[in-house]
């Protein structure tokens, strides 16, 4: 069972420059609570450790960040489930700071941050030269081989969902992350029935297994690591849930104001002189699978956001018809079909969301699929699926949260469901 889960270590690790600790800095006896997360639309995994300071020897060690993190929750001897670990050397969570410090009676209470050293690393990797090619291959050479990226350590996944579309761009000195999350809505995946269709919608996300970058089509493919159950009845099993609650509805007036429904993108041309014009219909999207989300009579058909872009296609994107060089990548009008479809995609992952808190499961990640079932019979012996329109079915984790706190270890979970998915798929 995971109630059989013990907390063994929480310790901090000196940091790699300016270190304060001579070694391993136990927490253990004090801790209050730790949370860990991990999200689909988040580039680093993080965690928060709340405190008891006994003897105030945090504070006089030193401690003001940069020190290393490392947790084990160990699994009884009845758990089907392997143990929680952190350690330095993979997950490399590094204290951000530290806040909420109260002081009382010979004792004070603080709660530590971590982050991912990656994301400390991206706010000095600044790129600046010109990527031309896949994007997937460009967004692996950002993050593992430009000599002014991150160059991580951790595994990145680029190659489970590869972009089929090439494209060009200078980095101008942004951060990585901030060029990746601008690349991630002109990437295309592969075709979903044949080579003349296009998939659209990509994510980059870190994991507790490290970084990938995959299509929002592919992630809701595989079939469900888990399944879990709501009964009424009293039970011991690992795969129950404890609590839930369902969130679903649409923000008319925001899905608006983002171009949603209608959108109009049009396109200068500097060398030519030339403009072009390409509008986008949600009504006309073949791809979605269920009903699009309904618009007042009074607006239907007319865009709601207009953008201006200014193509500079001797810096930035090189496209001739007849060229079939690496040079010629995706053309900009066809990006904007892909950015305005992937939006679309984006905005509809989260208008409906189902949250679950089950038993601690270390094995549970975001990006996973997992099914959950619910009674429909009034003697809740009976349960539903997506045929019969219940919430019970196939989800994506989108948000994952492992908890510890009063002796309890918990796995809280957002789960989504796709509702732009291919037709005939």
């Amino acid at each position: 069972m995971a109630k059989n889960f013990s907390l063994n270590q929480c310790s901090l690790f000196p940091s790699e420059v300016n270190p304060v600790l001579d070694g391993e800095f136990g927490l253990l006896s004090g801790v209050r609570s730790i949370d860990y997360y991990e999200s689909i639309t988040s580039p680093s995994i993080s965690a928060v450790v709340k405190i008891i300071d006994v003897d105030g020897t945090l504070s006089s060690k030193g401690v003001y960040g940069g020190e290393k993190l490392a947790v084990k929750m160990k699994s009884g001897k009845d758990s089907e489930f392997e143990e929680f670990i952190i350690t330095p050397e993979k997950q490399e969570l590094i204290l951000n700071s530290i806040g909420g410090v109260t002081s009382g009676v010979k004792q004070q209470t603080a709660t530590l941050q971590f982050v991912s050293k990656d994301l400390i690393k991206n706010e000095t990797a600044r790129i600046n030269r010109r990527y031309v090619g896949n994007i997937s291959d460009s967004i692996k050479k950002i993050m593992t081989d430009d000599p002014k990226g991150i160059k991580t350590t951790k595994e990145v996944d680029c190659e489970t969902d590869r972009s089929v579309n090439n494209y060009a761009f200078v980095g101008n000195k942004d951060t990585s992350f901030d060029i990746i999350q601008r690349l991630q809505p002109k990437a295309g995946g592969a075709g979903y029935d044949d080579t003349s269709k296009t998939d659209y919608g990509f994510m980059f996300f870190e994991n507790y297994d490290g970084y990938h970058f995959r299509s929002i089509r592919s992630l809701f493919e595989p079939e469900p690591e888990f399944t879990y159950v709501k009964t009424e009845i009293s039970a011991s099993d690992d795969l129950v849930i404890e609590e839930y609650n369902l969130n679903s509805g649409n923000d008319i007036v925001l899905n608006a104001k983002s171009g949603l429904y209608n959108n109009e993108t049009t396109f200068v041309e500097l060398d030519k002189i030339k403009i072009s014009k390409v509008k986008f219909n949600m009504t006309e999207t073949a791809d979605l699978a269920l009903k699009p989300p309904k618009v007042p009579v009074n607006v239907e058909g007319k865009p709601s956001r207009i953008m201006l872009r200014v193509v500079d296609t001797g810096v930035h994107q090189h496209y001739e018809e007849n060229d079939t060089s690496l040079e010629n990548v995706q053309k900009f009008t066809d990006l904007a079909v892909y950015q305005n479809k992937s939006y679309a995609r984006f905005a509809l992952l989260n208008t409906q969301s189902l949250n679950i808190t089950v038993s601690l499961n270390p094995e549970l990640r975001a990006g996973q699929t997992i099914s959950v079932k619910f009674p429909v019979s009034e003697y809740k012996t009976e349960f539903g699926d997506e045929k019969s329109n219940d919430i019970s079915g196939k989800y994506l984790i989108s948000h994952l949260r492992h908890e510890f706190e009063g002796g309890k270890f918990r796995t809280h979970l957002r789960l989504i469901r796709d509702l732009f998915t291919p037709e005939n798929a």
